[in-house]
């Protein structure tokens, strides 16, 4: 499944009102050299500001300079290159890597123990959390017609899906979400980078209540 949580960053982590480039004395060079130590030191998506915030040691660093400086790591690091590690954006940052075609090599250095696939039930009820999140329990039960509690409790366990808090009126349903661990693992920048819905075999009822609940218009067919 490439994001809308519910507050995820835009895809460059830089909001409206942008600060400006680094302060007079940074060295652009050393910025580069930070950016890329800590993006390597941190093992998970960091966004522009994090960064920017982590760089200001020796004076003010600014969101535009660390793009800057991103753009550069990317060129130097590509998604798909011939590096060993590539900086990829994901979950709303930037996220180092070891490239995949390096997998072979890697599983021959380390007892890499396959972790259990999800079941069919589980990605659907996965899928429905993705795209209509925050969702409770009963109305994922509803939209797939079973009982999803087995389901939404593996995907909890594997960090994939949380709770985001509790619906208004009778019940106080739970309402569930997904994860930054779910962006990475399906290599999204944010819930605006999920496929379309009708690459899914839903009915066309189902299509339309998941359009509703995401605001999208869609004109009669």
């Amino acid at each position: 499944m490439e994001t809308p949580q519910r507050g995820i960053e835009s895809a460059t982590g830089v909001s409206a009102e942008e600060p400006g480039p680094a302060a007079p004395g940074i060295d652009p060079t050393n910025l580069t050299r930070d950016v890329e130590a800590l993006l390597f030191a941190a093992g998970r998506p960091l966004d522009a500001e994090t960064l920017a915030g982590a760089a200001s040691y020796g004076g003010s660093v600014g969101t535009a300079a660390v793009l800057v400086a991103l753009e550069q790591l990317e060129a130097a690091y590509p998604v798909g290159g011939h590096r060993g590690f590539e900086l990829a954006r994901v979950a709303g940052g930037w996220l180092f890597r070891t490239n995949g075609a390096c997998e072979d090599a890697l599983s021959r250095l380390f007892d890499v123990v396959e972790e259990a696939r999800l079941s069919p039930a589980a990605m659907e009820t996965l899928a429905i959390i993705a795209y209509l999140q925050p969702v409770s329990r009963p109305e994922i039960a509803e939209i797939r017609g079973v009982n999803s509690d087995s389901a939404l409790h593996t995907l909890v366990d594997r960090d994939l899906v949380r709770e985001m808090g509790r619906r208004d009126g009778p019940g106080a349903a739970i309402l569930y979400g997904v994860t930054e661990r779910f962006l990475v693992a399906f290599d999204l920048e944010g819930l605006g980078s999920l496929p379309p819905l009708e690459q899914f075999e839903v009915s066309e009822d189902q299509k339309a209540e998941l359009r509703r609940r995401l605001g999208m218009v869609v004109s009669p067919g």
